[in-house]
């Protein structure tokens, strides 16, 4: 491990008491994308330790705020719902992303620190870790950082594997530190999808979709992105389930042992109903920008 990437996971000890939220794949509804605000809340008031949440949104294309901002990209949105590809919008940056079955999604939440001692890159690099040292540890596979152009939502900490995008992240910091410069305590999140056995060449061809008619391109190229069952032979139900515990077991190791639930807490689930309408492109086009 390099020097960068043993610091990010000494941050993994530093932060203390961890959570993971390990949820049931065959629960998802458009509530998980308002979920991540209100896990992010109740980090940053230090109701719940970090956390990493692992979890399956419904079929659907997540984009940035900043791709639904104009008629033409609110009017995309509407029609892919009648593609069977409904749009949802998160609160990190980055752009569109699918999600659905044969995806997996891996959240990190941090409280944000009084003092700036790690940054944007730190946490990039602990988003990846348990994802890579998953790929090594449980099917021997060699991943790097890095960009993909032509690949959706590219950035320098795209997960590659033997030079094809598996992983694309995102990250967002909200709020501020208590008492300095923000009146609430803030949080981060970064943001993580795996394409494990999605249908590969329907989700790029969703994403064209939406893209040709919100900003007249076709920017993804299905060459440049995997699936990981394309480097492992194994039924889709027993890859997901080593996937899982391959994760599991990456992030028992950079904790040193953390809490795991099924679930987020029951608070979580009621406030998550408040941020509901946030996830939905048309509450940007009836607001002004923010």
């Amino acid at each position: 491990m390099n020097e960068q990437m043993a610091a990010a996971a000494a941050i993994y000890r530093e932060a203390g008491r961890w959570r993971v939220i390990d949820e049931p794949f065959m629960a998802s509804s458009p509530l998980d994308y308002a979920m991540e605000e209100a896990v992010g809340e109740a980090v940053a008031s230090g109701e719940e330790p970090a956390t990493l949440r692992i979890w399956q949104g419904p079929r659907a294309l997540v984009v940035a705020k900043k791709d639904i901002r104009t008629p033409r990209a609110l009017n995309a949105a509407l029609m892919m719902s009648g593609m069977e590809w409904p749009v949802y919008v998160r609160q990190s940056g980055g752009t569109a992303v699918p999600h659905g079955p044969g995806t997996l999604n891996l959240s990190l939440f941090l409280p944000r620190p009084k003092e700036a001692s790690w940054n944007i890159d730190d946490v990039y690099r602990m988003l990846g870790l348990p994802l890579m040292r998953m790929a090594k540890e449980t099917f021997g596979l060699d991943s790097y950082f890095g960009e993909v152009p032509g690949s959706f939502c590219d950035g320098r900490y795209n997960v590659v594997i033997q030079g094809k995008k598996v992983v694309g992240t995102s990250q967002v910091w909200k709020g501020g530190p208590a008492g300095l410069s923000s009146k609430r305590p803030g949080y981060i999140l970064a943001h993580a999808t795996l394409l494990v056995h999605a249908e590969r060449e329907a989700a790029v061809s969703a994403l064209n979709a939406f893209y040709e008619m919100a900003e007249g391109e076709r920017p993804v190229y299905i060459d440049t992105v995997a699936t990981l069952d394309s480097f492992i032979s194994l039924p889709a139900e027993e890859l997901e389930k080593k996937v899982r515990q391959g994760l599991l077991q990456a992030i028992d190791g950079l904790t040193g042992g953390a809490e795991v639930t099924p679930s987020p807490s029951n608070r979580e689930r009621g406030e998550a109903s408040r941020y509901l309408a946030r996830c939905r492109p048309e509450y940007y086009g009836e607001r002004p920008r923010v």
